[in-house]
């Protein structure tokens, strides 16, 4: 073990970029996946850091031309592939709880080489940061942009809690006090994206304004986004209940607590918690605002935002029926991320029976969702693999975590996550389950481990047994062959007006990696993968 850290440090030192893992043909002890995870993080692909990258979709048809170019699945055209602040912050998270953990195991202090790798991922982090302007005060100081370039950068309050939880956990790696400081400037931010008010009256505009259009007060969850020209941007999500579990933590931190931020945190719990108990991913506002460019609040089109009725809906979805939410679909990793920020806030507050005991009635609820899931509803694979067109059987029981699944081993996978997405309407067009299994198992592992002890195992030993020859080795090695989702060219890419031909998407991702890697830290810890 420790000839290998060294080794690993070693090419560190030198700037050697570390070999990417290939499948195993039959290892009788494989390397522990959290290594691995660490391994690929800090290794480079084409100069840049994976553990930097978000995704890099890839796209082909039988007829997709796109510049002049044919997309083939040997041959797949590129589209995007930017870098986004949140996959780097939960790469540095994993990777400050990673070293900091190893060498806890190992009875020593991190080395300069560690820190050094913990500075550089964290300097990478800040650099997404615009420079602050004494002489007119934003809302979004000292908060980090989704993207580090752009003419209109835009900061959103899902991000930059999980960048605050980054700094904090490198913090408490290095003892660095910048970082607990940049990660306090992030608490700020999210306590100004609660109640943005004041910044906007300046203009003779409010946020916030009831069925009447008089102004009211704001609901008490966190804004989703802002963009640097101040344009506010009207949904709060069910995933900002992340902020509240690291605000509770961020009050710990600083000395002396600060109780505005355990203040903040309990409002949005009590708000944020109803989007969850309504089955809701998001909630829009109403509003007044100027028609201006800049300085002004905004609809959030992706989520049909423009309902603007002061209400909670599914996306793709204004509608209530009989007084109940209507339509829609549920987006697995709004709603995991709630649960997971939910039972994080608790744990802090009460530990992990009450934690458990606070998020066990949802939980089963959204398990037992009869909901069209995408991939119950036709093969992922006839993406790539003609062989494997067809529907896919419904071979899980009600609560969709059942122990013995009928499918094959290509199908969604009950014991890691919820899978896919929630469909409560038949789909239009499928996605592959695969990339939000890993995702959901690191998002959800800590409280499936207290809630779902037997399933949380199930899917340890399932990701340490298979899917280094499927979902997760696919990541691993970047050759994405059961990554690709079906769908369809609705946004004209190749410019032909055919918005209705065949395409395939891939994605190479950090998150699946870095969120795997960091569940399993927390709820198996370091020296439980030796």
């Amino acid at each position: 073990m420790r000839a290998r850290a060294g080794a690993l440090l070693a090419a560190l030192l030198v700037g050697v970029a570390l070999p990417v893992p290939t499948a195993p043909a039959a290892a009788a002890t494989p390397v522990p996946l959290v290594d691995s995870y660490f391994d690929w993080l800090v290794a480079s692909y084409d100069g840049v850091r994976n553990g930097l990258r978000r995704d890099i979709e890839h796209v082909h048809g039988d007829q997709l031309v796109i510049a002049g170019r044919a997309c083939t699945a040997a041959s797949p055209c590129t589209v995007g592939g930017p870098r986004q602040s949140t996959a780097a912050c939960t790469s540095l998270q994993f990777i400050s709880v990673y070293l900091d953990q190893r060498a806890a195991y190992e009875q020593r202090s991190l080395s300069s080489v560690e820190t050094g790798l913990v500075d550089e991922f964290a300097g990478a982090v800040l650099a997404h940061r615009l420079p602050k302007d004494p002489n007119a005060p934003k809302i979004f100081d000292d908060a980090v942009a989704s993207t580090p370039d752009g003419q209109i950068r835009y900061f959103t309050s899902f991000g930059n809690a999980a960048c605050g939880e980054a700094l904090l956990a490198a913090h408490e790696a290095t003892g660095t006090a910048a970082y607990l400081d940049a990660a306090t400037g992030i608490g700020e931010f999210l306590l100004r994206m609660q109640d943005p008010r004041a910044y906007y009256q300046a203009y003779g505009v409010h946020p916030f304004v009831d069925g009447l259009g008089q102004p009211t007060t704001p609901p008490g969850g966190y804004v989703d986004q802002i963009s640097s020209w101040s344009n506010l941007y009207s949904t709060m999500s069910t995933w900002n209940l992340t902020a509240i579990a690291f605000l509770q933590r961020l009050e710990t931190a600083v000395a002396p607590p600060d109780d505005r931020y355990g203040q903040s945190a309990a409002t949005a719990r009590q708000f944020l918690g109803t989007g969850l108990q309504l089955g809701a991913d998001w909630y829009t506002f109403d509003f007044a605002s100027p028609a201006t460019s800049q300085n002004r609040v905004v609809a959030q089109s992706a989520y049909s935002a423009d309902c603007r009725d002061n209400r909670w809906h599914r996306k793709g979805s204004c509608a209530y029926s009989n007084g109940q939410i209507a339509g829609g679909t549920l987006g697995t990793d709004m709603v995991e991320y709630g649960l997971a920020g939910l039972y994080d806030h608790e744990r802090q507050l009460h530990g992990a029976s009450a934690a458990a005991a606070a998020v066990t009635t949802l939980y089963t609820t959204y398990t037992s969702l009869p909901g069209w899931h995408t991939a119950s509803a036709s093969d992922p694979l006839d993406c790539v693999d003609d062989a494997a067109a067809g529907a896919v059987d419904p071979y899980y029981p009600p609560d969709n975590q059942g122990p013995t699944p009928s499918g094959d081993a290509r199908d969604y996978d009950p014991h890691l996550s919820f899978g896919g997405f929630f469909r409560l309407t038949p789909p239009d067009e499928n996605a592959e389950a695969k990339y939000y299994d890993i995702v959901g198992f690191g998002i959800l592992a800590e409280l499936r481990k207290q809630v779902v002890p037997a399933k949380f195992a199930a899917g340890y030993q399932r990701l340490q047994q298979a899917d280094r020859q499927d979902a997760l080795y696919a990541l691993l090695d970047r050759s994405l062959a059961a990554m690709f989702l079906p769908a369809r060219d609705a946004d004209d890419l190749d410019g032909d007006s055919d918005t209705t031909e065949h395409l395939c998407k891939g994605t190479r991702g950090t998150l699946p990696v870095a969120h795997n890697g960091l569940g399993i830290l927390k709820a198996v810890g370091y020296a439980g993968t030796r």
